[in-house]
Protein backbone atom coordinates (compact mmCIF):
# COMPACT_ATOMS: atom_id res chain seq x y z
CA UNK A 1 0.00 0.00 0.00
CA UNK A 2 1.34 3.89 -0.86
CA UNK A 3 1.15 6.21 1.72
CA UNK A 4 0.20 9.64 0.51
CA UNK A 5 3.74 10.44 -1.19
CA UNK A 6 3.04 7.49 -3.54
CA UNK A 7 6.00 5.05 -1.74
CA UNK A 8 5.11 2.11 -1.00
CA UNK A 9 6.15 0.67 2.94
CA UNK A 10 6.40 -2.65 3.63
CA UNK A 11 4.28 -2.99 6.73
CA UNK A 12 1.60 0.24 5.96
CA UNK A 13 -1.32 -1.64 6.72
CA UNK A 14 -0.29 -3.02 9.84
CA UNK A 15 -1.90 -1.47 12.90
CA UNK A 16 0.37 -1.97 16.10
CA UNK A 17 -0.70 -1.67 20.38
CA UNK A 18 2.40 -1.05 21.63
CA UNK A 19 2.42 -1.01 25.46
CA UNK A 20 6.32 -1.18 25.72
CA UNK A 21 8.68 1.48 27.17
CA UNK A 22 12.27 2.13 27.56
CA UNK A 23 14.75 0.54 25.20
CA UNK A 24 13.49 -3.25 24.77
CA UNK A 25 10.06 -2.78 23.20
CA UNK A 26 9.97 0.53 21.97
CA UNK A 27 13.32 0.13 19.80
CA UNK A 28 11.40 -3.17 18.51
CA UNK A 29 8.31 -1.01 17.61
CA UNK A 30 10.34 1.89 16.18
CA UNK A 31 11.21 -0.66 13.52
CA UNK A 32 7.66 -1.43 12.75
CA UNK A 33 7.12 2.20 12.58
CA UNK A 34 10.15 3.14 10.13
CA UNK A 35 8.70 0.80 7.70
CA UNK A 36 5.11 1.63 7.63
CA UNK A 37 3.19 0.13 10.61
CA UNK A 38 0.67 2.51 12.62
CA UNK A 39 2.04 1.56 15.55
CA UNK A 40 -0.31 3.34 18.63
CA UNK A 41 1.94 3.92 21.87
CA UNK A 42 -0.13 3.34 25.19
CA UNK A 43 0.62 6.08 27.63
CA UNK A 44 -0.22 7.05 31.20
CA UNK A 45 -1.64 10.23 30.71
CA UNK A 46 0.79 12.59 32.37
CA UNK A 47 3.75 10.41 32.50
CA UNK A 48 4.11 8.46 29.68
CA UNK A 49 6.97 5.73 28.93
CA UNK A 50 9.35 5.99 31.93
CA UNK A 51 12.08 6.97 29.35
CA UNK A 52 11.09 10.25 29.39
CA UNK A 53 12.14 10.78 32.77
CA UNK A 54 15.62 10.47 31.37
CA UNK A 55 18.25 13.25 29.77
CA UNK A 56 19.65 14.94 28.26
CA UNK A 57 17.09 16.90 27.10
CA UNK A 58 16.66 19.49 24.19
CA UNK A 59 13.91 22.22 24.28
CA UNK A 60 12.14 19.93 26.71
CA UNK A 61 12.33 16.68 25.29
CA UNK A 62 14.03 13.92 26.36
CA UNK A 63 16.65 12.33 24.04
CA UNK A 64 16.50 9.25 25.01
CA UNK A 65 12.72 8.69 24.39
CA UNK A 66 13.05 11.01 21.03
CA UNK A 67 15.69 8.72 19.84
CA UNK A 68 12.95 5.23 19.96
CA UNK A 69 9.43 6.75 19.47
CA UNK A 70 9.91 8.42 16.09
CA UNK A 71 6.82 7.77 13.56
CA UNK A 72 4.80 6.56 16.25
CA UNK A 73 1.20 7.89 17.79
CA UNK A 74 0.91 8.21 21.48
CA UNK A 75 -2.57 7.49 22.89
CA UNK A 76 -2.63 8.68 26.48
CA UNK A 77 -5.00 6.47 28.61
CA UNK A 78 -6.29 5.36 32.17
CA UNK A 79 -5.84 1.18 31.57
CA UNK A 80 -7.12 1.25 34.91
CA UNK A 81 -10.13 2.52 34.51
CA UNK A 82 -13.46 0.61 33.05
CA UNK A 83 -13.80 3.39 30.58
CA UNK A 84 -10.10 3.70 29.47
CA UNK A 85 -9.69 -0.51 28.95
CA UNK A 86 -13.03 -0.63 27.07
CA UNK A 87 -11.45 2.05 24.76
CA UNK A 88 -8.30 0.02 24.39
CA UNK A 89 -10.21 -3.35 23.91
CA UNK A 90 -12.24 -1.74 20.87
CA UNK A 91 -8.08 -0.60 19.73
CA UNK A 92 -7.03 -3.95 19.96
CA UNK A 93 -9.77 -5.36 18.00
CA UNK A 94 -8.70 -3.63 15.18
CA UNK A 95 -5.11 -4.27 15.58
CA UNK A 96 -2.28 -6.61 13.98
CA UNK A 97 0.02 -7.08 16.57
CA UNK A 98 0.03 -6.17 20.11
CA UNK A 99 3.29 -5.44 21.88
CA UNK A 100 4.10 -5.22 25.57
CA UNK A 101 7.46 -6.02 27.59
CA UNK A 102 5.96 -5.25 31.25
CA UNK A 103 7.20 -7.50 33.96
CA UNK A 104 5.80 -10.81 34.14
CA UNK A 105 1.69 -10.47 34.98
CA UNK A 106 0.84 -6.70 34.40
CA UNK A 107 -0.68 -7.73 31.49
CA UNK A 108 -2.80 -10.21 32.77
CA UNK A 109 -3.48 -8.06 35.87
CA UNK A 110 -4.68 -5.38 33.35
CA UNK A 111 -6.53 -7.57 31.80
CA UNK A 112 -4.51 -7.77 28.27
CA UNK A 113 -3.16 -11.18 28.74
CA UNK A 114 -2.84 -13.75 25.61
CA UNK A 115 -6.24 -15.34 26.17
CA UNK A 116 -8.00 -12.19 27.06
CA UNK A 117 -6.67 -10.77 23.77
CA UNK A 118 -6.64 -13.85 21.52
CA UNK A 119 -10.44 -14.49 22.50
CA UNK A 120 -11.08 -11.18 21.13
CA UNK A 121 -9.22 -11.24 18.40
CA UNK A 122 -7.95 -13.93 16.90
CA UNK A 123 -5.88 -12.88 14.69
CA UNK A 124 -3.42 -11.02 16.55
CA UNK A 125 -0.09 -11.47 17.15
CA UNK A 126 1.10 -10.98 20.65
CA UNK A 127 4.73 -10.15 21.27
CA UNK A 128 5.91 -9.95 24.68
CA UNK A 129 9.50 -9.19 25.70
CA UNK A 130 10.93 -10.25 29.08
CA UNK A 131 14.04 -10.22 31.14
CA UNK A 132 14.13 -13.69 31.68
CA UNK A 133 11.51 -15.55 29.98
CA UNK A 134 7.34 -16.29 30.87
CA UNK A 135 8.91 -19.51 33.17
CA UNK A 136 11.17 -21.43 35.41
CA UNK A 137 12.98 -20.12 38.69
CA UNK A 138 13.33 -16.54 37.98
CA UNK A 139 10.99 -16.11 34.64
CA UNK A 140 8.18 -16.87 36.90
CA UNK A 141 8.61 -14.91 39.26
CA UNK A 142 8.40 -10.79 39.12
CA UNK A 143 11.93 -9.89 39.13
CA UNK A 144 12.13 -6.71 36.63
CA UNK A 145 14.61 -7.49 33.51
CA UNK A 146 17.26 -5.22 32.86
CA UNK A 147 20.09 -5.17 30.61
CA UNK A 148 22.75 -5.19 33.35
CA UNK A 149 20.99 -8.15 35.06
CA UNK A 150 20.96 -9.92 31.23
CA UNK A 151 24.73 -9.17 31.21
CA UNK A 152 25.67 -10.28 34.42
CA UNK A 153 23.71 -13.65 33.71
CA UNK A 154 25.17 -14.44 30.28
CA UNK A 155 28.83 -13.98 30.69
CA UNK A 156 29.19 -10.65 29.34
CA UNK A 157 30.28 -8.94 32.29
CA UNK A 158 32.64 -11.49 32.90
CA UNK A 159 34.41 -10.94 29.95
CA UNK A 160 34.55 -7.52 30.39
CA UNK A 161 36.45 -7.20 32.84
CA UNK A 162 38.78 -4.25 33.65
CA UNK A 163 42.94 -4.59 34.21
CA UNK A 164 42.13 -5.60 38.04
CA UNK A 165 39.34 -8.54 37.21
CA UNK A 166 36.45 -6.68 38.27
CA UNK A 167 33.37 -7.12 35.75
CA UNK A 168 32.13 -4.69 33.79
CA UNK A 169 28.76 -3.28 31.73
CA UNK A 170 29.14 -3.19 28.88
CA UNK A 171 27.86 0.67 28.23
CA UNK A 172 25.72 0.49 25.61
CA UNK A 173 22.25 -1.45 25.65
CA UNK A 174 23.53 -4.85 23.88
CA UNK A 175 20.97 -6.91 25.85
CA UNK A 176 17.88 -4.66 25.18
CA UNK A 177 18.61 -3.71 21.56
CA UNK A 178 19.02 -7.03 20.29
CA UNK A 179 16.13 -8.64 22.14
CA UNK A 180 14.26 -5.93 20.65
CA UNK A 181 15.83 -6.71 16.99
CA UNK A 182 14.56 -10.67 18.02
CA UNK A 183 10.81 -9.35 19.32
CA UNK A 184 10.37 -7.41 15.79
CA UNK A 185 11.37 -10.69 14.03
CA UNK A 186 9.12 -12.80 15.48
CA UNK A 187 6.43 -10.69 14.96
CA UNK A 188 7.41 -10.44 11.14
CA UNK A 189 7.66 -14.41 11.45
CA UNK A 190 4.17 -14.50 13.03
CA UNK A 191 2.65 -11.97 10.60
CA UNK A 192 3.86 -14.41 7.66
CA UNK A 193 2.29 -17.31 9.20
CA UNK A 194 -0.70 -15.91 9.61
CA UNK A 195 -1.16 -15.17 6.10
CA UNK A 196 -1.18 -18.82 5.82
CA UNK A 197 -3.63 -20.39 8.63
CA UNK A 198 -5.40 -16.40 9.44
CA UNK A 199 -4.03 -17.28 13.24
CA UNK A 200 -2.14 -15.05 15.36
CA UNK A 201 0.12 -16.50 17.81
CA UNK A 202 2.08 -15.70 20.64
CA UNK A 203 5.78 -14.55 20.32
CA UNK A 204 8.12 -14.24 23.12
CA UNK A 205 11.48 -12.86 23.70
CA UNK A 206 13.58 -12.22 26.77
CA UNK A 207 16.54 -10.35 27.10
CA UNK A 208 18.92 -13.28 28.18
CA UNK A 209 18.03 -15.24 25.67
CA UNK A 210 18.89 -12.94 22.89
CA UNK A 211 22.45 -12.48 24.24
CA UNK A 212 23.32 -15.66 24.18
CA UNK A 213 22.40 -15.86 20.53
CA UNK A 214 25.10 -13.41 20.20
CA UNK A 215 27.76 -15.65 21.97
CA UNK A 216 26.71 -18.38 19.64
CA UNK A 217 30.42 -18.47 18.60
CA UNK A 218 31.58 -18.57 22.35
CA UNK A 219 28.88 -20.87 23.97
CA UNK A 220 29.73 -23.78 21.07
CA UNK A 221 33.56 -23.13 22.17
CA UNK A 222 33.29 -23.07 25.91
CA UNK A 223 29.82 -25.50 26.26
CA UNK A 224 32.05 -28.16 24.01
CA UNK A 225 35.44 -28.22 25.75
CA UNK A 226 37.37 -29.19 28.50
CA UNK A 227 37.15 -26.76 31.72
CA UNK A 228 40.77 -26.35 31.55
CA UNK A 229 40.84 -25.23 27.98
CA UNK A 230 42.09 -21.59 27.37
CA UNK A 231 39.19 -19.95 25.59
CA UNK A 232 41.25 -16.80 25.14
CA UNK A 233 41.26 -16.77 21.37
CA UNK A 234 43.30 -15.82 18.66
CA UNK A 235 45.38 -12.46 20.03
CA UNK A 236 45.74 -11.46 16.42
CA UNK A 237 42.02 -11.22 16.31
CA UNK A 238 40.92 -7.61 17.39
CA UNK A 239 44.39 -6.56 18.61
CA UNK A 240 44.44 -2.78 20.23
CA UNK A 241 47.42 -0.84 20.09
CA UNK A 242 48.35 2.93 20.41
CA UNK A 243 49.74 4.99 17.28
CA UNK A 244 50.79 8.41 17.53
CA UNK A 245 47.63 9.96 16.90
CA UNK A 246 45.04 7.25 19.45
CA UNK A 247 44.09 3.72 18.92
CA UNK A 248 43.72 1.82 16.39
CA UNK A 249 42.67 -1.93 16.24
CA UNK A 250 44.05 -4.70 14.03
CA UNK A 251 42.76 -8.40 12.83
CA UNK A 252 44.68 -10.55 10.85
CA UNK A 253 42.26 -13.30 10.25
CA UNK A 254 40.78 -15.18 7.01
CA UNK A 255 44.49 -15.72 5.90
CA UNK A 256 47.05 -18.64 5.10
CA UNK A 257 49.42 -16.17 7.09
CA UNK A 258 48.24 -13.46 8.84
CA UNK A 259 51.28 -12.74 11.41
CA UNK A 260 53.27 -12.68 8.19
CA UNK A 261 51.28 -10.41 6.48
CA UNK A 262 51.31 -8.14 9.84
CA UNK A 263 55.06 -8.40 10.05
CA UNK A 264 55.26 -7.50 6.21
CA UNK A 265 53.75 -4.30 7.18
CA UNK A 266 55.59 -3.65 10.16
CA UNK A 267 58.67 -3.79 7.97
CA UNK A 268 60.32 -6.45 10.40
CA UNK A 269 61.25 -9.81 10.66
CA UNK A 270 58.66 -12.27 10.10
CA UNK A 271 57.35 -13.54 13.52
CA UNK A 272 55.54 -16.76 12.62
CA UNK A 273 59.00 -18.31 11.69
CA UNK A 274 59.72 -18.19 15.26
CA UNK A 275 58.59 -21.36 17.17
CA UNK A 276 56.94 -19.53 19.63
CA UNK A 277 54.64 -17.27 17.45
CA UNK A 278 54.23 -20.82 14.69
CA UNK A 279 50.65 -21.66 15.87
CA UNK A 280 47.65 -19.82 17.37
CA UNK A 281 47.97 -21.57 20.51
CA UNK A 282 51.46 -20.78 20.81
CA UNK A 283 51.02 -17.84 19.80
CA UNK A 284 48.37 -17.05 22.50
CA UNK A 285 50.58 -18.80 25.18
CA UNK A 286 53.14 -15.71 24.30
CA UNK A 287 50.48 -12.98 24.04
CA UNK A 288 52.18 -10.67 25.68
CA UNK A 289 55.27 -10.84 24.08
CA UNK A 290 53.63 -10.75 21.04
CA UNK A 291 51.75 -7.72 21.40
CA UNK A 292 54.49 -5.62 22.97
CA UNK A 293 56.42 -6.15 19.50
CA UNK A 294 53.55 -5.06 17.45
CA UNK A 295 52.85 -2.03 19.75
CA UNK A 296 56.52 -0.65 19.30
CA UNK A 297 56.40 -0.49 15.54
CA UNK A 298 52.77 0.95 15.87
CA UNK A 299 53.78 3.71 18.03
CA UNK A 300 55.57 5.21 15.46
CA UNK A 301 53.30 5.88 13.32
CA UNK A 302 49.42 7.40 13.03
CA UNK A 303 46.49 5.66 12.60
CA UNK A 304 46.37 7.31 8.50
CA UNK A 305 49.55 5.82 7.68
CA UNK A 306 48.77 2.49 8.96
CA UNK A 307 45.58 1.67 7.51
CA UNK A 308 46.09 1.99 4.16
CA UNK A 309 49.32 -0.17 4.56
CA UNK A 310 47.06 -3.35 6.21
CA UNK A 311 44.39 -2.53 4.04
CA UNK A 312 46.91 -3.47 1.24
CA UNK A 313 47.80 -7.00 2.37
CA UNK A 314 44.15 -7.32 3.51
CA UNK A 315 44.43 -7.07 7.28
CA UNK A 316 41.44 -5.34 8.97
CA UNK A 317 42.63 -2.04 10.70
CA UNK A 318 40.49 0.78 11.90
CA UNK A 319 41.02 3.97 14.23
CA UNK A 320 39.30 3.31 17.84
CA UNK A 321 36.97 6.34 17.28
CA UNK A 322 34.76 8.06 19.54
CA UNK A 323 30.99 7.97 19.62
CA UNK A 324 31.05 11.61 18.39
CA UNK A 325 33.37 11.03 16.06
CA UNK A 326 31.94 7.96 14.97
CA UNK A 327 28.66 9.89 13.63
CA UNK A 328 30.68 12.21 11.61
CA UNK A 329 32.33 9.46 9.63
CA UNK A 330 31.99 10.10 5.99
CA UNK A 331 30.49 6.41 5.44
CA UNK A 332 27.83 6.81 8.24
CA UNK A 333 26.85 9.75 6.21
CA UNK A 334 26.70 7.93 3.25
CA UNK A 335 24.63 5.05 4.70
CA UNK A 336 22.08 7.81 5.86
CA UNK A 337 22.46 6.50 9.89
CA UNK A 338 22.06 10.08 11.26
CA UNK A 339 19.48 11.91 10.11
CA UNK A 340 17.65 15.11 11.14
CA UNK A 341 13.83 14.84 11.99
CA UNK A 342 12.27 17.76 12.20
CA UNK A 343 9.85 18.54 14.96
CA UNK A 344 6.98 20.50 14.39
CA UNK A 345 5.49 20.08 17.83
CA UNK A 346 8.06 22.54 19.70
CA UNK A 347 8.07 25.77 17.81
CA UNK A 348 10.90 27.19 16.56
CA UNK A 349 12.91 24.60 17.91
CA UNK A 350 15.57 23.15 15.05
CA UNK A 351 15.72 19.33 13.91
CA UNK A 352 16.97 16.85 16.29
CA UNK A 353 19.67 14.76 14.89
CA UNK A 354 18.61 10.83 15.39
CA UNK A 355 20.04 7.39 14.22
CA UNK A 356 18.69 6.51 10.62
CA UNK A 357 16.94 3.22 9.74
CA UNK A 358 19.65 0.02 9.43
CA UNK A 359 17.87 -2.63 7.02
CA UNK A 360 18.12 -0.58 3.70
CA UNK A 361 14.96 -2.12 1.27
CA UNK A 362 15.15 -1.54 -2.24
CA UNK A 363 11.49 -1.53 -3.40
CA UNK A 364 9.40 -0.44 0.30
CA UNK A 365 12.27 1.81 1.59
CA UNK A 366 11.72 3.17 5.51
CA UNK A 367 11.18 6.46 5.75
CA UNK A 368 11.08 8.79 9.30
CA UNK A 369 8.28 11.06 9.17
CA UNK A 370 7.20 12.48 12.47
CA UNK A 371 9.07 13.07 15.42
CA UNK A 372 8.69 11.07 18.78
CA UNK A 373 5.26 12.08 19.67
CA UNK A 374 4.33 14.31 22.66
CA UNK A 375 1.93 12.56 25.41
CA UNK A 376 -1.34 12.15 24.72
CA UNK A 377 -0.80 13.88 21.34
CA UNK A 378 -2.72 11.43 19.40
CA UNK A 379 -5.24 10.63 21.62
CA UNK A 380 -8.19 12.54 19.62
CA UNK A 381 -7.19 10.85 16.61
CA UNK A 382 -7.12 7.60 17.60
CA UNK A 383 -10.45 7.77 19.21
CA UNK A 384 -12.08 8.88 17.19
CA UNK A 385 -11.10 6.42 14.43
CA UNK A 386 -12.61 4.02 16.70
CA UNK A 387 -15.95 5.56 16.78
CA UNK A 388 -15.82 7.81 19.74
CA UNK A 389 -17.54 11.15 19.19
CA UNK A 390 -15.54 14.37 19.89
CA UNK A 391 -18.32 15.36 22.61
CA UNK A 392 -17.51 11.46 24.33
CA UNK A 393 -13.49 12.09 23.72
CA UNK A 394 -14.25 15.59 25.95
CA UNK A 395 -15.86 13.78 28.62
CA UNK A 396 -13.37 10.95 29.15
CA UNK A 397 -10.41 14.21 29.06
CA UNK A 398 -12.44 15.91 31.43
CA UNK A 399 -12.65 12.58 33.80
CA UNK A 400 -9.09 12.52 34.25
CA UNK A 401 -9.39 9.21 31.52
CA UNK A 402 -7.67 10.20 28.48
CA UNK A 403 -4.59 12.87 28.16
CA UNK A 404 -4.49 15.39 25.61
CA UNK A 405 -1.48 17.25 24.55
Amino acid sequence: MANESGVRRALSDIRVVDFTQVIFGPSCTAQLADHGAEVIKIERPGIGDLSRQFGPYVDGESMPYASLNRNKKSLAIDLKSEEGLKAVYRLIDSADVVVSNFRQGVMETLGLGWDEVHRRNPRVIYASGSGYGSGGPIGSTRKMGHDSMAQAMTGVMHVNADSDGVPRRVPIAIADISAGNMLMEGILLALIERGNSGEGQKVEVSLIDAVLWMEAWGIATVANSSPEADHLGNPLDGGVYLATDGYLVVTGLFKPNPLQAICEVLQIDDLSQQDRFSTVDKMTENSSELESIIQSEIEKHSSEYWVPRFDAVDVLCMPVMSLDHAIEQPQVTHNQMIVEVPHGTHSGTKPQRHVGIPVKLGTTPGEIKTPAPDIGANSHEVLASLGYSDTKIAEMVASGVVGIN
